[in-house]
């Protein structure tokens, strides 16, 4: 029976020894696309559906965020054809490849349970997953750091239903966007300070979005092609580590839904699809989320975190340097850093220039002096093997 067992525990472990790629398109609309109009609605409905028809019939995999005009406008369709987008995407033959997930950008005073309570009166069957959030922001009297108030339920201001977010995705900075969540994550966050700290004790799930190319009417297709293949490849060849789930996602705007649009989906679609399901799966990110459940009882791993651009330079299923932590980021005056060994090993600072401010060596942990730093974005370089960027708040 030992014998077995052992056998057994071999076999599952060599399920996963080939990690591979799971990927979906996600797309959004604004409050201010005004989807609620008629003419808007019905235009938005047409390449909605020319969207699904595309997604279908290659059977891949489509998370549609929405805000709720698009919404309101259904609800419009719904009374005078008893029919809308929503209950279409959540029929036969579309269902088992679209999943809707509400968004936190509203109006009329709505917030995200509000939403949820339309979506489901749509018959949209809406997930708790947040599409779209904010955990770091350059100027919180503008748009304030969001997502941690996802942890408890959220009442709706119209409706008073509650609604309990589970997972966080495509995870943001604003403005101007230029510290967006790319990293390949599936981790509980532990605070808006401390946001890259896997804390088991947190209920909210946080997916990142593995480098995800934007694929709109200024993409080249060509490149979103061939970024996806080579984050395959990087697996296949054994430059990122076997035991990291990895997760990545082709992001759209349905604004950019038309001929044109329609014309590089396909062309994306026909290339990818020529990649084995070996290496690359398609999945919603509910259904990425299951994957990744299974994969933490297979490797008895409770996170998984990968830096875009990071790669290993041997063939062992560890980096050859130590995972790296630090907080608070953004930082004012030090940088707290925390290794996961004993070694010594060398730290230095970069400006966006490529000059180094700092070099110091750091031995399992050690604090990084910052105060006099301009505010700015810096890459924070250990052992010029691992890269992270971190930002310098101003006073």
């Amino acid at each position: 029976m030992r014998l077995l067992l052992l056998l057994l525990s071999f076999y599952a472990s060599t399920l996963t020894a080939q990690p591979k790629l799971y990927i979906h398109f996600v797309s959004h609309n604004e409050p201010n696309d005004n989807l609620q109009l008629p003419l808007n609605y019905q235009k938005a409905k047409a390449n909605v559906l020319q969207m699904a028809n595309i997604i279908n019939n290659a059977n891949l995999k489509w998370n549609l965020q929405t805000c709720d005009g698009f919404v309101l406008g259904a609800l419009k369709d719904e009374a005078s054809t008893g029919s809308n987008i929503f209950k279409l995407l959540n029929a036969v033959p579309f269902n088992d490849n679209i999943q809707i997930d509400p968004r936190s950008k509203n109006s009329g005073g709505r917030n995200i349970a509000d939403l949820y309570h339309l979506l489901d009166s749509c018959g949209a069957n809406p997930s708790t997953h947040l599409g779209g959030c904010i955990y770091y922001t350059t100027n919180p009297n503008i748009q304030p750091i969001d997502w941690e108030q996802y942890r408890n339920p959220v009442v709706g201001n119209i409706y008073g239903n509650s609604w309990q977010c589970s997972i966080i995705t495509g995870a943001g900075s604003y403005p101007p966007h230029s510290n967006d969540l790319n990293d390949f994550g599936v981790f509980k966050p532990d605070s808006p300070n401390n946001f890259y700290h896997h804390n088991p004790d947190k209920n909210l799930w946080c997916l990142g979005t593995g480098c995800a190319p934007v694929l709109d009417s200024l993409s080249d297709a060509q490149a979103i092609i061939d970024l996806i293949q080579a984050q395959v490849d990087s697996i296949k060849q054994g430059l990122w580590p076997p035991n990291r789930f990895y997760i990545t996602r082709i992001m759209t705007n349905q604004r950019e839904y038309g001929p044109l649009f329609f014309q590089k989906v396909n062309k994306v679609i026909d290339s990818l699809s020529n990649i084995s399901p070996q290496y690359l799966q398609w999945a919603t990110i509910g259904e990425t989320f299951e994957a990744f459940q299974v994969w933490q009882e297979q490797t008895n791993l409770d996170h998984s975190m990968w830096r875009c651009g990071e790669v290993i330079t041997s063939t062992a299923t560890e980096p050859t340097s130590p995972e790296l932590t630090f907080w608070p980021n953004p930082a004012l005056n030090q940088l707290h850093i925390q290794l996961d060994d004993v070694e010594t090993h060398q730290l230095k600072i970069l400006n966006l220039l490529g000059q180094t401010v700092l070099k110091q060596s750091c031995q399992s942990g050690c604090s990084l002096e910052v105060s006099r730093y301009p505010a700015g974005v810096y890459l924070l370089i250990l052992d010029q093997k691992q890269t992270r960027k971190w930002v310098k708040e101003g006073y």
